[in-house]
């Protein structure tokens, strides 16, 4: 799951599949990997009035990062081996 944040005077998202997504003006929704990455290439996400972003590591106050998977992913700290890709994760830089 991804999160959303919603801009000031927003109650929520209703997306052209049907799906709606609701919350508070100015909180984070969570929603599907899927309507992130839509909301992120549309006028929306291009414009910066929303953007879809990845949960980080739950419980750890660092990730590790899979930098061959595109758009690059974040794990746990604890994931040496990217679960998507197979691929070495490094530690993520700030």
């Amino acid at each position: 799951m991804a999160r959303i944040q919603l801009p000031e005077g927003c109650y929520g998202l209703d997306l052209a599949d049907g799906t709606k997504y609701s919350g508070k003006p100015g909180t984070k929704i969570e929603v599907s990997d899927e309507h992130a990455r839509t909301i992120n290439k549309s006028w929306y996400g291009s414009t910066g009035v929303m953007r879809g972003e990845e949960h980080l590591a739950i419980g750890t106050k660092r990730a590790r990062v899979c930098t061959t998977c595109i758009p690059s992913r974040r794990w746990n700290v604890w994931t040496t081996d990217c679960p998507r890709c197979g691929a070495a994760t490094s530690e993520e830089t700030s």
